[in-house]
């Protein structure tokens, strides 16, 4: 441990110099823009939105807000703070514009700032639920491999993660400093950043700060790894650590295609891995992005031959990331997406016949949508080996209908029960399943399992879904917003893949009688490419698609918007470090979030 504390330093920007009185009308308006920023005002119990304010000595009401109508330039770098800690850049903007009309003086003469620091850290601890990957996560700021699909690359430049700007010494100073303040009895630690997109076990202290932190937690470490370090010592080592899980991204078990996808420069160090993590009794699900070079033949191809290798060495469960890009990594069509989708869903799904180990193509919605069958069924899709689910006999294609003496009507519904039951104290449950149009009692014993299921890292009893499912308590949430708003004309804006399962849940909850409800999907303009994924849209995405449905059609009296895009930080930002807020000031109309979860597993 450092005997000091990091010192956590930012750096202002004083701009311009006193003109007149407009200067002056600026800082404050700075001041209330930025606090409006980070809070909402109130009236008693009664939110209270206000635009603009009037200096005591003058009759004039000024705007406090300047919307952005044509605002799609993200070219500045998007600072940490402003997704993850917002109140440092609240001080930041505020010391800036201070900093335009005076300066500071010591001992009688005008002092240079160009940047603060934190000066109390115990003041800038938060609520934490204290997950391990809190710390070990900004060991990832070295990368041992070159993927050709890494989503960095893709990133917009604003966004784009910067490694290797600091030296070793000074990074350990951070971590070790945020290790001190991780404290799981009290659910506190320090602030969040945006952490790294990079390798943890290629940091040359990972492993002693993984045993660190071990000292402080029992809970699981769930690591993400390309494998290129999953050498045989260091996998013994990981194994002293347990309870641990690795996210394995494998990609694939040929030494050559690995080569070519990841530019690993020694492939069998990971290949080699599979044995030795099911010796060592470490669990862990292999990650596969299937990117279509040379062929498709020769993807799908691979992808199988991978799977076996996986499936051979106990694998706990296999991901397949169906594989897209943004404008900012080509911008020029790669591959047809919703063809390569399509072919890589029903290859999973033929794969699901031959191999035990359960096979998930995420985002698994996609799946849901294109089959035209019910949405939402709590169907299982795969079962982990020897997981209690295994050994009572449930069978991939069985349908949940009853849990412990509860009907089940969602999937959310089926997850939600199954954590609850797998964290409690009860020993034996029964399924009620239908499969191949039959009723079946399913009895399970809880305390029946081996590797590579363990209920301290694995879920749901061992049964796996094609994901999160759409939770029937949205409606009930979405009502209660119209309801509140006093609003008879409603848009409610959601992604490609939401939209099958929400407008399915509109017609079957039938309590909006008397109020239009109309869907409409923003398109994804920000990070463009082949990008369909709700959750990486960002405000102007919003605000475009609220002009373009207003243009068209008349203007609604209530936007709603799901709130998963802006669950980041907590603190309402998107990807582009925007709040929500700025949506409703743009097109002023109101806009409300409706609460609910991303929609990967």
């Amino acid at each position: 441990m450092t005997k000091c504390d990091y010192a956590f330093r930012y750096k202002i920007k004083p701009s311009g110099s006193l003109v007149g009185r407009g200067l002056l009308h600026q800082m404050i308006q700075s001041q209330l823009n930025n606090l409006l920023n980070v809070a909402t005002t109130y009236d008693k119990e009664r939110e209270v939105k206000i635009d603009g304010f009037r200096l005591l000595n003058e009759s004039t009401i000024n705007s406090i807000f300047n919307t952005r109508p044509n605002d799609n330039d993200y070219a500045g770098e998007i600072s940490s703070e402003s997704l993850y800690e917002p109140r440092i850049e609240l001080i930041k903007k505020q010391l800036e514009a201070i900093l335009s009309l005076v300066e500071l003086e010591s001992c009688g003469k005008a002092v240079k700032v160009d940047g603060f620091r934190l000066r109390n850290l115990e003041d800038w601890q938060i609520y934490s639920e204290c997950d391990p990957q809190e710390i070990f996560e900004y060991l990832g700021t070295r990368c041992n491999c070159n993927c050709l699909f890494c989503y960095n690359k893709g990133a917009p430049p604003s966004l784009a993660l910067k490694n290797a700007v600091r030296d070793e010494k000074e990074e350990v100073e951070e971590i070790y400093t945020r290790l001190k303040y991780y404290r799981p009895s009290q659910k506190t630690g320090l602030f969040h950043s945006m952490g790294s997109t990079c390798e943890v076990l290629a940091h040359p202290h990972a492993l002693e700060v993984l045993g660190l932190l071990r000292q402080k937690t029992g809970k699981p470490f769930r690591i993400a790894t390309n494998g290129a370090a999953l050498t045989k010592p260091a996998i013994e080592q990981l194994a002293g650590l347990a309870p641990v899980h690795l996210d394995f991204s494998l990609n694939s078990a040929s030494p050559e295609r690995r080569s070519k996808l990841m530019r690993d420069k020694n492939s069998l160090v990971a290949i080699s891995a599979l044995p030795h993590l099911k010796g060592a009794g470490i669990p862990y699900s292999l990650v596969i992005v299937p990117w279509p070079f040379d062929s498709v033949a020769a993807m799908l191809e691979d992808m199988e031959k991978t799977i076996a290798y996986a499936a051979e060495n106990d694998v706990h469960l296999v991901q397949i990331s169906l594989p897209g890009y943004s404008k900012y990594f080509s911008p020029v069509q790669l591959f047809d997406r919703e063809e390569i989708w399509r072919l890589i869903v029903f290859k999973a799904r033929e794969l699901r016949e031959k191999y035990c180990c359960p096979i998930v193509a995420m985002p698994g919605i996609y799946e849901e949508n294109i089959l035209g069958a019910k949405k939402n069924a709590a169907q299982i899709i795969g079962v982990i080996k020897n997981s209690p689910a295994y050994l009572a006999g449930l069978c991939r294609g069985d349908i949940i209908r009853g849990i412990a003496g509860i009907n089940i009507n969602s999937r959310s519904q089926a997850r939600d029960l199954l954590s609850l039951l797998q964290q409690s104290r009860v020993k034996h449950i029964n399924l009620r399943v239908n499969r191949n149009e039959s009723e079946k009692i399913i009895n399970l014993n809880l305390e029946s399992f081996s590797y590579p299921y363990s209920p301290k890292t694995s879920t749901h009893l061992g049964i796996v879904f094609m994901g999160t499912g759409f939770r029937a308590g949205y409606m009930e949430k979405l009502r209660e917003l119209i309801k509140l708003s006093n609003a008879k004309d409603v848009l409610l804006l959601t992604s490609v893949l939401v939209r099958p399962v929400l407008e399915q849940s509109l017609e079957e909850y039938g309590y909006f009688d008397g109020i239009s409800i109309s869907v409409a999907v923003p398109r994804n303009n920000y990070f463009g490419g082949n990008i369909i994924m709700g959750d990486l849209l960002v405000v102007d995405d919003f605000i475009a698609c609220i002009r373009e449905w207003v243009a068209e059609h008349k203007k609604p009296d209530l936007v709603v918007i799901p709130s998963s895009p802006f669950n980041l930080s907590g603190w309402g930002r998107d990807l582009a470090g925007r709040c929500y807020l700025d949506i409703e000031r743009a097109v002023d109309i109101p806009v409300e979030l409706i609460h609910c979860q991303t929609i990967y597993d």
